[in-house]
């Protein structure tokens, strides 16, 4: 993504065109016919972020923190959407190489050596975050920095995630910002590092970038609002459009939004089995539990301990409206709501981050609340919903009743079908896996729970 040098026009920042997620230094205001919109102006720069005593009238403009103008002619953005102003492309570096994100400098950029150290040790410093960057002087690599004159206006240029590695390539205008001060050469850098890691412009919307584009090389990036970090933030570092004059150091919601999407991994349960809202099997076997907490724990099918980090529902669905949640063939986490829809996420700690609630539907005479697990058989990806009236059908995520009509399980002695928490279904195997509310759990078919391993006790 390309930054510029200075900011001037609309929303503190020039119009951009980002076919391929750029921005210029020369900005541009967007005018139109006198309406005397004056107070509209300055109630707007205010809904931005910025203190009322910070806003100077300089007649025909207002001035914000010295350099930054607005045209009291100026359009007026209509907001088309959540106004939470941190977003990513919707895919991030996966939990395996997180870690261990190794930046090769190339030589070009030796003089930046101390700003390169500055900005890596930024985003290696963030209060509960699982990322970490290590510079590295040879061997293999991830992320490689160079220099590359980009052109008048431009200051860097980066790749974002795919596949679940980081971007591969920051490009920065070393002689177009040579004249920057220290902290704002290295603020160029931790910016483009952000791109690398899966984070998009928090202004992108008010700056004219589509919500959908990529980078130079194709790599597809959305604009997806980053789970609970609401709020407008005018001292993101990741604001663009801002190069030599923006923030140079990460602000509360830069933070927030980083240990977010890289939260840290703690160990232990997310919850008893009597408070899970979704329990399910992963591609690898891994049995994840999903609880009331927000917390989700990977651990096997007799103990709720292992790797544990936050999970994120769509905005507007709370943990108390989720029905059940699976993991498809691909790793995707398919979750239900009582009001009967459904979302998908990228994986199983965002479910909203691939298909946003849409509608879904049961076979006839049936409810969301009569259901008492879901589970994915991931050989077909075909989903099992199993119901407190002894039933089950099969279908797919939003008709579950899709392939086949109700038919008869059986639960193992002594339980009745509401004793259920939950099912999932393994993916080596194909076993159907139940878990019951008094600590027990048992193995079977779709039609007898109890099948394979009788009834047992949690771990």
């Amino acid at each position: 993504m390309k930054t510029k040098q200075t900011i001037k026009g609309l929303l503190m920042i020039a119009a951009i065109s980002i076919y391929s997620l750029g921005c210029k230094k020369n900005g541009e205001s967007i005018t139109q016919p006198e309406v005397n919109k004056k107070d509209a102006v300055f109630t707007y720069i205010k809904s931005l972020g910025f203190p009322e005593s910070s806003i100077k009238d300089l007649g025909k403009e207002y001035l914000v923190e010295e350099d930054i103008t607005f045209s009291k002619d100026m359009e007026i953005p209509t907001a088309t959407g959540p106004k939470t102003e941190q977003y990513y492309t919707g895919n991030l570096v996966s939990s395996t190489n997180r870690t261990n994100i190794r930046i090769y400098v190339d030589a070009s950029m030796a003089s930046l050596s101390a700003e390169v150290n500055s900005a890596v040790n930024q985003w290696n410093n963030v209060p509960g975050a699982n990322i970490h960057f290590n510079l590295v002087t040879s061997g293999s690599y991830d992320i490689l920095i160079r220099d590359e004159n980009l052109g008048y206006g431009y200051c860097g240029v980066a790749r974002f995630p795919v596949n679940g590695n980081a971007g591969g390539l920051i490009r920065i205008n070393k002689a177009y910002i040579a004249g920057n001060s220290f902290d704002q050469r290295q603020r160029t850098i931790a910016h483009e590092i952000g791109h690398c890691v899966g984070f998009r412009h928090t202004n992108w919307a008010s700056s004219g970038e589509p919500q959908n584009g990529t980078d130079d090389i194709g790599t597809p990036a959305s604009a997806i609002d980053v789970p609970n970090v609401g709020g407008t933030d005018p001292l993101s570092i990741m604001n663009g459009g801002q190069c030599g004059s923006g923030a140079a150091y990460f602000s509360d919601k830069d933070k927030q939004a980083i240990a977010s999407l890289y939260p840290v991994i703690t160990s232990g349960p997310s919850g008893t089995l009597s408070t899970m809202v979704g329990i399910d099997i992963g591609v690898d076997d891994g049995v994840y539990f999903w609880g009331l907490s927000g917390l989700v724990t990977k651990g096997n099918s007799t103990s709720i301990n292992g790797p544990t980090q936050q999970y994120f529902l769509p905005s507007g669905k709370n943990f108390s409206d989720v029905i059940d949640m699976a993991i498809s063939n691909a790793g995707r986490g398919y979750v239900w709501y009582k009001d009967g829809t459904m979302s998908v996420g990228q994986g199983i700690g965002n479910f909203g981050d691939y298909i946003l609630p849409k509608s879904y539907v049961l076979p006839a005479g049936k409810t969301p609340l009569d259901i008492v697990g879901i589970a994915i058989l991931k050989s077909n990806d075909h989903c099992f919903a199993f119901y407190s009236d002894g039933t089950f059908s099969e279908g797919n995520s939003t008709n579950l009743g899709a392939y086949a009509g109700l038919q008869s399980y059986a639960v193992p002695p002594g339980k009745t079908y509401n004793d259920i928490v939950d099912i999932g279904i393994a993916a080596s195997s194909g076993w159907f896996y139940a878990w019951y509310a008094d600590n027990k759990m048992s193995v079977g078919t779709s039609t007898d729970l109890n099948y394979w391993i009788p009834l047992k006790s949690m771990n």
